[in-house]
C-alpha cells in the first residue's frame, strides 16, 4: 500500500493540496489487510474511502467490530536458520527468530511499558538459547530466580559478588564459559549500579583469549542506566554506571558481548546505552515520549507510533538485522516453561474489618524504638548509601592527624570500603562536627611574607603554591588567592601589551605581515604572544585583515592564468591575494592545471626506468613534477627503487 502511495502522482502530506490514491485498478489488486489500511488512511484525513471493507453476512449487526490497529506489518517473517532462536510467531503463524551471529553484531533493544510482556520475551529469549550459547541475566527485581527451577543455571546474589567484586566474576564467568543469573534485588540502588558498573568493566577488560560469544540481558534498564537524575543514588555512580554500560553496548562486539537491554521507559533510559542496537523490539507503549522515540525506532510517523497503544500482552514489533531485516514484523512472543515471578497478583476482597477494630488493633502495635544516631548523624535529604560506624572512625582518626582529606579517602578504600569522593569524606565530617586542621591553621608571618614578596614580582600563583610547599607549608590555589584578598595585595593579572610590543606589532601590522611574522618579531624582542592576542590587538587598533572581494575582473585573470598554466605563486603575486585563496577559488570556479599525459611522455618514462636513470632526472627530462611521476611511476608498476644514487635512499 505504501509503495502505491509512493508512486501517486501527489502524495497525501497535507490536506491543503488534496489527497490522491492510486487508480482503482490498483487499489483491487490490493490484499484484504491493506484495503482496511486504505480505507482507515482515508478516514484518517477526512475523505471518501477508495476502498469498502466488506463484512462477513452473517455478522450481527448489534455486534461491534473488533478495534483495528493501524500499524502496517506486511512484512514475512523469513524462515528460521540454524544460528536462530525462535522467540515466537507471526498471526499467520510463521515462526520468529533471532540470529545470534546478527545480534551479537548488532545488539538488541526491547521496549515495552509495565504489563506489555518485555520481561517474558527476555525470559523466552533466555529460555531457548540456554546450552546454545553463554548468557549472563542481570535482574534489578529477582523475577528470573525461578529459571533454575528448570535450567541448570547458577542464580547469585549481589551480596555473592560483591564478595569477590564485579571485575573478579566477570573475569571468572568469561574464563569457564557459564551461564548466570545475577539477582540484584538484594542490593540498594546505589550498590547496584556500583556493582554493575564493576561487572561490565571487567566484562570489557578480559583477555583475548576469552572473548567467546555472551548475551548479557539486562532487565529493567531504566534504572541501571537512567537518563535523568533519579535521586537515590550519587551523580557520579550513575555516571559511572551509564557508561560502563554504553561502553559494553558499543565495542563489546569486538569481544564477543551481545547486549540485550528491556527497558519500560525508552525516555528515561540513557541514549548512550539504548543508541547502540540496531536491533529494535517494541511492544505496548503508552506515553507520548516513549512512543516518540520507539515510533522514530521504528520508522513511523508520530500519527502512527500512537497504534503501539492497542498492541496486546506479549505482541510486538520488531526490525533489524537479526531479527526482520530492513522491514517491519508483528508477532506474538511464544510461551515459557519457567514460572514467572513479576505476575500481578489475582485481585481478591480484603477481609471485613472494621474501623474500630483496625484502630484498636493498630494500637497494639509496640511503640518503634528511639533511633541510636544522633541528629547530627542522621543524613536528612542525602541521596546514596548511608556511612558504616567504622568507616566514621576512619574519618575520626585521620582529622585527629590532621591529615589531608584525599589521605582519609584512600584509607577508607584501603580499609575494603567503596571509594568515597572528597567533597563526601568533608560532608560526613562535618556531619560528625569534624574540622580539617588545614582550615584551622592560620596563615603564619613566613608564609604572608612568600605570599606578599611572590605577588610583588607577579609569580603565577600555581608557582606560589610551589614556594610555599618548597617552605613547608600546603597551601591549595584557592587558599592562596582568599588569602591575598584578605592581605589586600591582589592586582589586576591581565598581561597588557607595554608600549615597546605596541610599537612592534603595529609596524607589522602597517607593513602588512602576516601575524605568525609579527608574532616572530615579538619573540625576537624578548616578548611571548599568541594569535589570540594579536588577533584582538589588531581588531581593537582597528586594523581590517579582511582580504578583498574577489571581482569579475580578478575572476576572468584567473581563468586566463589557469588556461596558460601558471604556476599558482605568480597568480597570486599577480592578482594580490594569499595562495590559499587562489586555490580556494579555483577550486570553486572548477578550474585545474593538470595536463592529461601523452603517449611520448609514457614512452620516456618507460625508457628511462629501463636505462636505470633515477626518479629525480626523469621528473626533470619530462617536465613534470616529481611527486606527478612518481605517481605514474607507481601506477605503470615501474621501479626506480635501483635506479635512485645513494644521497636519494633513506638511510636505514
Amino acid at each position: 500500500m505504501q509503495a502505491l502511495v509512493r508512486e501517486a502522482p501527489e502524495r497525501p502530506i497535507d490536506r491543503r493540496f488534496g489527497i490522491v490514491f492510486p487508480k482503482p485498478e490498483e487499489i483491487a489488486k490490493l490484499s484484504p489487510a491493506d484495503k482496511i489500511v486504505a480505507s482507515l488512511l482515508a478516514q484518517e484525513s477526512g475523505v471518501a474511502s477508495p476502498v469498502k471493507v466488506e463484512q462477513p453476512e452473517d455478522e450481527d449487526d448489534d455486534t461491534p467490530a473488533p478495534p483495528i490497529a493501524s500499524i502496517e506489518t506486511s512484512a514475512p517473517a523469513r524462515a528460521l536458520g540454524e544460528n536462530d532462536i525462535r522467540v515466537g510467531s507471526t498471526s499467520k503463524g510463521e515462526p520468529v527468530g533471532v540470529d545470534l551471529p546478527k545480534l551479537i553484531d548488532g545488539r538488541l533493544l526491547i521496549q515495552g511499558n509495565s504489563g506489555a510482556g518485555k520481561s517474558m520475551l527476555l525470559r523466552r529469549l533466555f529460555e531457548q538459547g540456554f546450552g546454545r550459547v553463554q548468557q549472563l541475566l542481570i535482574d534489578p527485581d529477582g523475577e528470573f530466580s525461578t529459571l533454575k527451577e528448570h535450567f541448570d543455571v547458577a542464580v547469585l546474589t549481589a551480596a555473592d559478588i560483591s564478595r569477590v567484586g564485579g571485575n573478579a566474576f566477570a573475569k571468572h564467568l568469561r574464563e569457564h564459559r557459564y551461564s548466570a543469573v545475577l539477582d540484584l534485588s538484594d542490593a540498594t540502588s546505589e550498590d547496584r549500579l556500583d556493582l554493575v558498573a564493576d561487572l561490565a568493566e571487567g566484562l570489557m577488560l578480559v583477555a583475548e583469549s576469552h572473548w567467546h560469544p555472551l548475551l548479557v540481558l539486562i532487565d529493567e534498564a531504566q534504572t541501571l542506566a537512567p537518563h535523568y537524575d533519579t535521586g537515590d543514588v550519587t551523580a557520579d555512580t550513575r555516571k559511572r554506571s551509564t557508561a560502563m554500560l554504553a561502553d559494553l553496548m558499543g565495542r563489546g562486539r569486538k569481544r564477543g558481548i551481545a547486549g540485550v537491554i528491556a527497558t519500560q521507559r525508552l525516555a528515561e533510559t540513557a541514549k548512550a546505552v539504548v543508541s547502540k542496537a540496531t536491533n529494535i523490539v517494541v511492544g505496548r507503549t503508552i506515553f507520548d515520549r516513549d512512543l516518540e522515540r520507539a515510533g522514530a525506532l521504528l520508522g513511523f510517523t508520530l500519527g502512527h507510533s500512537r497504534a503501539l497503544r492497542t498492541l496486546a500482552d506479549g505482541e510486538f514489533l520488531a526490525i533489524g538485522p537479526a531479527v526482520a531485516g530492513p522491514r517491519r514484523v508483528r508477532f506474538k512472543a511464544g510461551p515459557v516453561v519457567s514460572r514467572h515471578k513479576g505476575a500481578a497478583p489475582v485481585v481478591m476482597a480484603p477481609p471485613a474489618i472494621s474501623a474500630a477494630d483496625a484502630a484498636a488493633m493498630l494500637l497494639q502495635v509496640p511503640d518503634a524504638a528511639p533511633s541510636s544516631a544522633s541528629p547530627d548523624q542522621r543524613q536528612k535529604g542525602k541521596r546514596g548509601p548511608g556511612w558504616d560506624a567504622r568507616e566514621d572512625q576512619i574519618i575520626k582518626a585521620g582529622y585527629t592527624e590532621k591529615l589531608a582529606v584525599r589521605v582519609v579517602v584512600d584509607r577508607l578504600e584501603a580499609a575494603g570500603f567503596r571509594r568515597r569522593s572528597v567533597s563526601g569524606v568533608s560532608t560526613r565530617a562535618h556531619d560528625l562536627g569534624l574540622v580539617s586542621a588545614a582550615f584551622k591553621a592560620d596563615w603564619c608571618e613566613e608564609e604572608d611574607q612568600i605570599l606578599v614578596d611572590a605577588y610583588a614580582r607577579e609569580v603565577k600563583i600555581i608557582d606560589i603554591t610551589h614556594l610555599l610547599a618548597d617552605a613547608g607549608y600546603d597551601r591549595g590555589r584557592v587558599s592562596v588567592q582568599m588569602r591575598a584578598i584578605a592581605l589586600g595585595i591582589t592586582r589586576d593579572r591581565v598581561n597588557y601589551w607595554t608600549e615597546p610590543e605596541k610599537a612592534i606589532a603595529i609596524a607589522g601590522l602597517n607593513a602588512g605581515k602576516p601575524y605568525r611574522e609579527i608574532l616572530q618579531d615579538l619573540r625576537d624582542a624578548g616578548y611571548h604572544r599568541g594569535h589570540t592576542s594579536i588577533f584582538k590587538f589588531a581588531s581593537k587598533n582597528n586594523f581590517n585583515r579582511t582580504p578583498d572581494p574577489w571581482t569579475h575582473e580578478d575572476i576572468e585573470r584567473l581563468r586566463e592564468f589557469y588556461a596558460k598554466k601558471t604556476p599558482v605563486k605568480e597568480i597570486a603575486a599577480a592578482l594580490g591575494k594569499p595562495i590559499a585563496s587562489v586555490r580556494t577559488r579555483a577550486s570553486n570556479l572548477g578550474l585545474k592545471q593538470r595536463t592529461a599525459w601523452t603517449e611520448a611522455e609514457y614512452e620516456l618514462l618507460r625508457k628511462a626506468s629501463e636505462d636505470g636513470k633515477s626518479l629525480v632526472d626523469t621528473a626533470a627530462e619530462i617536465g613534470r613534477p616529481y611527486v606527478n611521476v612518481a605517481r605514474q611511476a607507481a601506477v605503470l608498476k615501474l621501479s626506480f627503487r635501483q635506479n635512485r644514487p645513494i644521497s636519494e635512499r633513506t638511510p636505514t
